[in-house]
């Protein structure tokens, strides 16, 4: 009898103890070694990118150049890009596929890394909505500060602008909710 509740009990706390949540995304903070929050000059191995996206004046961006991430749960990496805002890391996006090289970003890599995602960060996930046509596959993990997003893309299936890109390509993004909100905010 006591042999009995002692594996029950093992059992039930080995769960608790081995579950995975989204709450780990919190506890993470970033993307392997690459922390929200940092400062640029706490960050090695980065360069300031010519073309920003956001015309913020409080953001700045830059390329990872680092040899160490070239792939993400053996999914070849295509770019690591990191934005600043106020000179704190609030956003890493890493994509896959490659237009230069006509690499898509294949289902069955979106397939792996989502697998291995759902294994560290649990099921408790979401998927995004796809007014537009163009998310071919997603999946949203939606901590209390952190949220990460994997999607694969198709910009030729956008109903409302179309564009003949010609591959399939996809992205984690990765970003501090609260930096991201005031980012936004200081727009206005």
């Amino acid at each position: 009898m006591n042999k009995t509740i002692f594996v029950i009990t093992f059992l039930f706390f080995s769960n608790f103890i081995l579950a995975q949540s989204v709450n780990d995304l919190d506890v993470k903070n970033g993307f392997r070694h690459l922390k929200l929050g940092s400062s640029p000059s706490q960050i090695k191995n980065i360069v300031k990118t010519e073309n920003q996206f956001s015309k913020n004046p409080n953001v700045v961006e830059y390329d990872y150049v680092g040899s160490d991430i070239d792939n993400v749960f053996n999914v070849k990496v295509d770019k690591v890009s990191l934005s600043f805002f106020k000179n704190k890391l609030f956003n890493i996006s890493v994509t896959f596929g490659n237009l230069e090289y006509s690499k898509d970003f294949e289902v069955y890599e979106f397939n792996s890394i989502f697998s291995a995602l759902e294994k560290t960060y649990g099921t408790d996930w979401f998927r995004p909505q796809n007014n537009d046509g163009i998310i071919l596959n997603g999946a949203i993990w939606d901590g209390k500060n952190i949220r990460l997003e994997l999607f694969r893309l198709d910009f030729n299936k956008s109903k409302s602008n179309p564009q003949d890109y010609g591959f399939i390509s996809g992205y984690i993004n990765v970003f501090d909710k609260k930096l991201t909100n005031e980012m936004f905010s200081s727009d206005f």
